[in-house]
């Protein structure tokens, strides 16, 4: 059966759900600072195909808009610096981009909150940001030097519009070994930000992340396996959901009731998605795009009752049309009606 003909109720097998989704979600801010707006975090990642200049355009602008019709209330943007192989870190500062300022006005425009997730850009140097890492302890130091200065001036950045949530890093797998250097840089983005931050894990590092402590929301870039079925059906993709929110609920609960942000999840058109959610294979079979739909179904629905989890921001949306824009691209029919279904009041 295609997901959109499923319930809501009778994906999660007669169980409620609370209108609104989130209504029972604890508000979580940071120790001196603002708390997180309330309720469920309904979010979109907008993309880029290039270094982000199209955040503040007019295209941006329409984009929210049509964002706000299927529910979508939070947005995610992620201003890039470069990383290259010998440690070095280059950024521009977020204040003389003209983009970056254009995008929080466009933002507050729409009544969007704007979840601020800086990346770097790893393209040329290493496979992915899960592999950045040197052998040289001086490329250690210039790396680590180089990020403070990029990601303490985004805070800084969004502070002054005062920009609800913020990350401080994404996917940094074999960094996390230098546990000191990281509380460090989350020190001094505490010194300039006074909202509730957090680190974007990927899937497989939430247990070994050593710094949760020191961040007021677990985030998990949200890939994890669900089958490995070629086209499992809906009440298998449903349960399959138990094993991940557990692992996020103990995560939670072993530091403190943290709450947990899906701060990355998505599905390309694949008959792939299932079992290997991250790959970016597109197919376009109609078998994929009804996997898919039972995906996205799935997701939605499972993630609006799980008491723990706070938020999701979907990857992704790139404004306009653009030839990057076709994996894992939130703006295909199905997709659209997946949230607007779930989150559209």
């Amino acid at each position: 059966m295609p997901a959109s003909a499923l319930t809501r109720r009778a994906l999660l097998g007669g169980a409620a759900v609370a209108a609104g989704a989130g209504l029972g979600h604890r508000v979580w801010g940071a120790p001196t600072g603002r708390a997180l707006p309330a309720g469920f975090m309904k979010g979109m990642t907008v993309s880029c195909p290039g270094y982000g200049q199209i955040w503040g355009s007019e295209t941006m602008r329409s984009t929210l808009a049509e964002l706000s019709t299927l529910g979508v209330a939070w947005t995610a943007v992620h201003p890039y610096a470069g990383v290259d192989r010998s440690g070095r870190i280059r950024a521009h500062p977020a204040e003389e981009t003209g983009y970056l300022p254009a995008c929080t006005r466009i933002a507050a425009d729409a009544g969007h909150h704007l979840f601020w997730k800086p990346h770097l850009a790893y393209w040329g140097s290493f496979s992915w940001r899960g592999d950045i890492h040197f052998e040289d302890p001086a490329a250690w130091d210039r790396f680590f030097t180089g990020y403070r200065e990029f990601i303490v001036d985004q805070a800084r950045f969004a502070e002054a519009r005062k920009l609800p949530l913020f990350a401080v890093g994404v996917e940094y797998k074999r960094t996390l070994q230098h546990e000191a250097r990281w509380r460090e840089i989350i020190a001094a983005v505490r010194k300039v930000y006074r909202g509730p931050i957090t680190y974007a894990a990927n899937w497989d590092e939430v247990e070994h992340v050593p710094f949760w402590d020191a961040v007021d929301l677990i985030g998990v870039q949200f890939y994890f396996p669900l089958s490995v079925e070629a086209d499992p059906p809906m009440t298998a993709l449903v349960a399959a959901w138990d094993a991940p929110l557990a692992r996020l609920a103990a995560a939670s609960r072993a530091h403190g009731g943290r709450p947990v942000v899906l701060t990355e999840i998505g599905y390309a058109r694949s008959m792939k998605a299932a079992r290997e959610p991250w790959q970016p294979d597109v197919d376009g079979s109609a078998g994929a795009i009804d996997l898919r739909s039972k995906l996205l179904a799935a997701a939605l629905a499972r993630v609006s009752s799980a008491p723990h989890i706070r938020g999701a921001f979907w990857w992704k949306w790139i404004p306009g049309h653009d030839g990057w824009d076709r994996d894992f691209s939130m703006k295909d029919p199905e997709a659209r009606a997946a949230l607007a279904a779930h989150w559209k009041v």
